[in-house]
C-alpha cells in the first residue's frame, strides 16, 4: 500500500516538473512579448489572449512554429508587445499564481513523500520493538535492553518529526494565502482581474 502511495507521488512530481517547465516556456513568451521582443510565437498556442495580441497566424502544413503579423496593437515604435497590454498582463499575472500553485503542490508532495518514509520507519521500528518486547526482560542481557530503549527513542523521534511535517504543511498553507492577497494586492492596484481557484 506504501509503495503504491509512493509511486502515485512520484508520478505527479514527474507531471509537477512537466507542468513548470511548459509555464517557464510561457512565461518567457509573455515577457518578450510584454517587452516588445517576441518575433515569433513557438510550440503550441498556449493562450488564445496571446495569439490575438501577437497576431499570430497558423501555416497549414508549418511544424507548429507559425510567424506573426503584428496586430493593430503592436504597430506603434515600441514594436509587439506593449508593459501596459491588459490582456498581455492579465496573462502573466495568471501565469504566476499557476506556477506558484505548482510550486505549491511540489512542495506538499514533497512533504507527503517524506511522511511516506516516516510512516514507513515508524512501523518498521515497531514491527522490531514487538518482536524484541515478546522476550521476557529477565532472559534479556543489558545490550538488548539498550537496543530496547535506542528503538523507543527512535520511535519518537520518528513521532516528532512527523508532527512537524503536519505542522510545516499548515504553516506553509498560511503563508500561502498571505502571498496569494500580495498578488491580488498588487492586480487590484494596477486594475486586473484574476479569478483564483
Amino acid at each position: 500500500k506504501r509503495l503504491h502511495r509512493a509511486q502515485i507521488i512520484q508520478r505527479q512530481l514527474e507531471q509537477v516538473e512537466e507542468k513548470q517547465r511548459q509555464l517557464e516556456e510561457r512565461g518567457v513568451a509573455v515577457e518578450k512579448a510584454l517587452r516588445g521582443e517576441a518575433d515569433y510565437w513557438g510550440e503550441s498556442s498556449y493562450s488564445e489572449i496571446l495569439d490575438l495580441h501577437l497576431g499570430v497566424e497558423a501555416l497549414v502544413g508549418a511544424p507548429r512554429r507559425r510567424p506573426l503579423s503584428f496586430c493593430h496593437c503592436c504597430t506603434h515604435d515600441r514594436g509587439m508587445g506593449k508593459k501596459d497590454d491588459p490582456r498581455l498582463m492579465q496573462e502573466w499575472f495568471k501565469l504566476v499564481q499557476e506556477k506558484n500553485s505548482l510550486v505549491r503542490y511540489e512542495s506538499e508532495l514533497m512533504i507527503f513523500a517524506r511522511e511516506l518514509e516516516l510512516e514507513d520507519c515508524q512501523s518498521r521500528l515497531q514491527q522490531e520493538l514487538r518482536e524484541r518486547m515478546a522476550i521476557d526482560d529477565n532472559l534479556k542481557n543489558s545490550e538488548e535492553l539498550l537496543e530496547e530503549k535506542r528503538i523507543l527513542n527512535e520511535m519518537l523521534d520518528v513521532v516528532e518529526q512527523r508532527d512537524a511535517l503536519v505542522a510545516l504543511l499548515e504553516e506553509q498553507r498560511l503563508r500561502e494565502k498571505e502571498e496569494d492577497k500580495d498578488l491580488e494586492a498588487v492586480m487590484l492596484t494596477k486594475s486586473y482581474n484574476l479569478n483564483w481557484s
